[in-house]
């Protein structure tokens, strides 16, 4: 199958184009949606002032809403709809039938769906699959005959024209709460990142309530956590991050080594599910602004491939993006710093001081630091291999990154993965 990011001139110039220093100062736009955090975001009692209810609910025209939504989630959507039926009497109908990856056939039953009440309002309800689904569903809602694959991130989608978009995250990891992109899988296991010239998909609302991510199995707690620690580092890396970006990304990284074990260690304690839901927004925020990495680029395509977790992936993938990266820049220093693991004598040591951290950090949460403990197979990956080699170059998350890679060193890349051995840049590949 054809995909948007095999087109010629995105591939040879969508990259430069992106990480163009005369262009990033330009423009930098920040986008974000409105944020309420708290507990009390869905009271079926009017408050003394307007709240987010009443503000959102002014956006529902025609009082018909939609929620799409998991079979896990689901059991929230009661919560969700109760204040908005009983204080501004909006009519709701639920689909629950998002999956995990988002397939594009999941996405259009959606939108069949959507398309017959033809709502105004849509909340999207549950982890970043349910969000994901929601976005695309969203858009085939508002322009039917779309097509997905090819649709060039050039183009505006020109959203809005019926219906607005509410986000309410159940775990705390993807960000899609506050980033303008739609992953979307397809049947010969390509993730396809989706969005338009400008961050429509970003919603109008993101609404946070950590009482919706207690009970997360720990299993889930730091795969989704390991997801937000990797957006945040990639966020902080990419080339396009400005001060805003990386502050925001660094503090987003203090939080998650602070709190994120201690969610992992008790799924009904509030105060870390609550720093967490927030962390992963954070985020969230430099990576819809700033851009993701090869580590993206990488995880996609193996998790894509292997159906393992994406926040697994991602993060498994950041200490080779690290190394990479540490050709070109220093800017990894500043995380040393962070993390308390810069050795003054030393920048080579620095980033092996600041990777070892990082893995340990997943070795506690019981997080994979190689391909074969995920249950990746040595045959299976090389007899993949040249799939990988095509498809990695052309994810999204690779033109963010801060400069080309061969077929040879992504190879390399994945060989040493399956085993958890970090890369020799001193070898000939890398010179």
């Amino acid at each position: 199958m054809t995909y948007w990011t095999h087109e010629y001139l995105l591939k040879t110039w969508g990259g430069p184009m992106v990480q163009a220093e005369f262009l990033k100062d330009v423009m930098k736009p920040f986008f974000v949606p409105r944020v309420f955090s708290g507990f009390n975001l869905f009271l079926d009692e009017p408050q003394l002032l307007p709240d987010a209810v009443d503000l959102i609910a002014r956006e529902c025209k025609t009082k018909r809403a939609f929620i799409v939504t998991d079979e896990y989630a689901v059991r929230f959507a009661e919560k969700v709809m109760s204040p908005y039926q009983k204080r501004h009497g909006i009519s709701f109908e639920t689909w629950a039938k998002a999956q995990p990856d988002a397939p594009i056939d999941t996405v259009k039953d959606c939108a069949a769906q959507i398309q017959r009440f033809k709502p105004d309002l849509i909340f999207a309800l549950g982890g970043g699959s349910a969000m994901d689904t929601a976005k695309a569903a969203w858009l085939l809602y508002e322009h039917p005959g779309v097509k997905l694959e090819i649709l060039s991130p050039l183009v505006p989608l020109n959203l809005r024209n019926k219906a607005k978009l509410a986000a309410i995250p159940t775990t705390s990891g993807t960000g899609s709460e506050v980033s303008g992109v739609a992953v979307i899988s397809f049947p010969d296991g390509v993730k396809l990142p989706v969005a338009g010239a400008l961050p429509e998909f970003v919603p109008d609302f993101a609404l946070l309530d950590p009482s919706l991510t207690v009970g997360m199995p720990p299993e889930l707690t730091a795969g989704t956590g390991a997801d937000a620690l990797a957006h945040a580092i990639d966020g902080f890396m990419a080339p396009k991050s400005d001060e805003i970006n990386q502050a925001i990304a660094k503090k987003t990284i203090e939080m998650i080594f602070k709190w994120l074990p201690r969610a992992y260690a008790d799924g009904s304690d509030i105060m870390p599910r609550m720093k967490m839901q927030q962390a992963a927004m954070m985020a969230g925020i430099p990576l819809a602004n700033a851009g993701s990495g090869i580590s993206h680029a990488l995880g996609h395509t193996v998790g894509g491939l292997f159906h393992i977790h994406h926040g697994v992936m991602v993060l498994l993938f950041i200490p080779y993006e690290l190394q990479v990266y540490s050709k070109v820049t220093d800017r990894y220093l500043e995380l040393c710093d962070l993390l308390g693991v810069r050795d003054p004598d030393s920048d080579e040591q620095s980033l092996s001081n600041l990777i070892e951290k990082i893995r340990d950090f997943m070795k506690s949460l019981n997080l994979p630091t190689a391909l074969k403990e995920t249950g990746v197979k040595l045959d299976d990956l090389e007899k993949n291999m040249d799939v990988m080699l095509a498809q990695t170059p052309t994810d999204p998350g690779f033109y963010f990154g801060w400069y080309d890679l061969n077929n040879d060193q992504f190879k390399d890349i994945f060989l040493r993965a399956f085993e958890g051995k970090l890369l020799d840049m001193q070898s000939e590949i890398w010179r």
